[in-house]
């Protein structure tokens, strides 16, 4: 581990919180009702505090049993990173996806390839960026191109339009920022996955489903959902990433709004999961929330954090000793 994150630090600060930790593949560590982290495996669902978002991320992953898990030596890794808007709060920080850049590269991908790209000004809020330009430059954007899938198990959602490289590539990772939407009220893994969609003719339809001329972009929040947990059903992601450190509560997707500032990274393969613990950093149920439901309804994951088994790691600085 590296960058301010080291491994007795990591194992003694998620150890006192009782969850199990993953270092290089061996659980080390023990959880809250006595069994040993050894016994436990590597958790389901990894949620990180502290005040680096790169070292949270990078200790999220190796808690959810490290990137080689996911990502195979010569693999083509699509990673779908939530980082078109431009407000504070309403995208995924540098840090998070430069650790997520790097834990790619670590596993020996052969190509790492974004979604989208990221605004002019977006490396420049990240202190490691000038040290990490290679890295950076490494990672190919995609071009954009589409092809039309039947959705086999469609509810509302018959056919997409997704980026060509979400079928082909070997492992896809879905980088999302937990936040508020003025349409769903919660978005976060699920519904970042529109971002592999074009605006028009697909994510049009979700937002406005058979009346393409509305001026109402959230006239049915059901069908909307149900679209999002259905594209969901094309292609699972192998990885979810979800970035809590700074997030908006109001005035989402786009903000400005209010800030709130979890200092977190929540990490699993059950973007279900994530989605559903996530909501508690917006003060939300995630029953409520109908396209966790409804993606859990297709299978997709589940919402009870007793089944997914949760770690919860705590790597802020302890307080010194007046």
């Amino acid at each position: 581990m590296s960058d301010g994150i080291t491994r007795r630090r990591f194992i003694k600060n998620s150890a006192a919180l009782g969850a199990s930790v993953t270092i290089g593949g061996t659980l080390i560590g023990t959880l809250a009702d006595g069994a040993t982290a050894a016994e436990a495996g590597p958790v389901g669902l990894a949620a990180v505090t502290g005040p680096d978002g790169f070292a949270n991320t990078m200790a999220a992953v190796e808690a959810v049993g490290g990137i080689a898990r996911f990502v195979p030596s010569g693999s083509t890794v699509l990673i779908n990173a939530n980082t078109a808007f431009k407000h504070r709060g309403s995208i995924v920080e540098p840090n998070v996806l430069l650790a997520t850049l790097e834990l790619c590269a670590e596993a020996g991908a052969e190509r790492i390839l974004l979604v989208k790209g990221v605004q002019d000004d977006y490396w420049k809020r990240c202190e490691r960026a000038a040290a990490k330009t290679a890295l950076i430059d490494r990672a190919e954007v995609s071009e954009r191109t589409f092809d039309v899938v039947k959705v086999e198990k469609g509810v509302a959602l018959k056919e997409a339009h997704v980026d060509r490289h979400l079928l082909s590539a070997d492992v896809y990772i879905n980088l999302s920022i937990a936040k508020n939407h003025k349409g769903c009220e919660f978005t976060g893994a699920l519904k970042n996955t529109m971002g592999v969609c074009p605006h028009d003719p697909t994510c049009r339809f979700f937002h406005v489903g058979a009346n393409p001329g509305s001026d109402d972009w959230y006239p049915d929040i059901g069908h909307l959902s149900q679209c999002i947990a259905d594209l969901n059903t094309i292609r699972q992601p192998d990885l979810n990433i979800v970035d809590a450190g700074e997030i908006l509560i109001t005035n989402g997707p786009f903000g400005p709004g209010k800030l709130a500032s979890p200092r977190s990274v929540v990490a699993s393969a059950d973007m279900v999961a994530v989605d559903a613990y996530s909501a508690r950093y917006l003060d939300l149920d995630p029953a409520a929330i109908p396209m966790i439901g409804k993606a859990a309804a297709h299978g997709l994951g589940t919402a009870d954090m007793a089944e997914v088994g949760v770690g919860e790691i705590n790597l802020e600085s302890p307080p010194t000793a007046g």
